[in-house]
């Protein structure tokens, strides 16, 4: 009789020790820790940590420690990473419906881009990831993009004639900078400071936020504020291994990381707006080119690229916010 309760309290014990594991959930990206990204996962781990009541762990690696973005979104289908927070464009090589959030002067502001992924837009895109095996969790934002450049400023369109820009390995962005007169040179991110510093580019794009993180101002000291696009950033996990959880597990992740997004949103807004005057503090050239000759040549890009009826409506919806 003793060893049969010996038995049972080893047993006990065992099916107690079970229960009480966790669940661990590896989350990258490719930002600094002290950029939004980070801000946004660490709210999301949060969240999630406790609406599970520690069922559910997110261990946050940053500067492409589980790769370049294109590796960690692949990494999501081989099941070597849980979630990643991209830039769209790259997703689009994955998902072409994305396609749409990579047009230049698309959003009117940042409430319009939040109307847009909070809404219809948003939510018929959502379907098309789940399609191709990725479960969008929610929209973040990689913040409202500019133009760098090493050895002159750009006062307009005219002075980026010829001149090597940076761009992300987005169709779309490669097709923005050429009719903008440039010659689009399309890098990794973990490449662009060292192609600034040799000249292997002239310059690159990017938001007041990562322009400062990552000191690029060092090498390219000009910065024109134009604005020619807002970038959605998708916080994805892959469909297969959403289906893996339990349905409380996935209504807690997904009311999680809706949360954070709101908080990595106001966190990129509030950085871009702030860090421009300690830019100009650096010794940064600031300047405003006008925004019209950018936006009349941006429309070859739309005429390219949004050509679908599906894409077209997406693209009303947005315009009429």
């Amino acid at each position: 009789m003793k060893k049969l309760l010996l038995v049972l309290i080893v047993l006990c014990a065992c099916v107690g020790v079970a229960s009480a594991e966790t669940i661990v959930l590896k989350a990258g990206h490719s930002a600094n820790t002290n950029e939004p990204y980070q801000v946004g996962l660490e709210a999301f781990a949060k969240a999630l940590e406790a609406k599970t009541d520690g069922k559910v762990t997110v261990q946050i690696y940053a500067n492409n420690l589980l790769g370049n973005e294109k590796e960690m979104v692949e990494g999501l289908l081989l099941g070597n990473v849980d979630i990643t927070v991209p830039t769209n464009g790259l997703v689009t090589n994955f998902v072409k419906e994305l396609g749409i959030f990579d047009m230049p002067f698309l959003f009117k502001d940042r409430e319009t881009m939040y109307k847009a992924v909070d809404g219809k837009v948003g939510e018929a895109l959502s379907k098309e990831m789940q399609k191709k095996g990725f479960r969008l969790l929610a929209f973040y934002e990689a913040g409202v993009r500019h133009i760098m450049t090493t050895s002159k400023p750009i006062n307009s369109i005219d002075d980026l004639k010829g001149m090597k820009i940076r761009t992300m390995q987005i169709p779309a962005h490669v097709e923005s900078f050429n009719v903008y007169g440039a010659k689009a040179t399309p890098l990794a991110y973990g490449e662009l400071y060292s192609a600034l510093q040799t000249g292997v580019v002239d310059g690159a794009e990017a938001a007041n936020t990562n322009y400062y993180s990552k000191q690029f101002y060092t090498p390219a000291p000009y910065w024109a504020q134009i604005g020619w696009t807002t970038l959605v950033a998708d916080l994805i996990m892959s469909e297969k291994k959403f289906q893996s959880f339990p349905e409380d597990i996935q209504k807690a992740i997904l009311e999680a990381a809706q949360e954070s997004a709101a908080i990595e949103r106001k966190a990129y807004a509030e950085s871009d707006a702030k860090l421009l005057d300690v830019l100009k503090e650096k010794g940064v050239t600031v300047t405003y080119p006008d925004p019209g000759p950018f936006r009349e040549r941006s429309q070859q890009v739309y005429e390219k690229f949004i050509t679908t009826p599906e894409s077209k409506e997406l693209l009303e919806i947005i315009q009429s916010y």
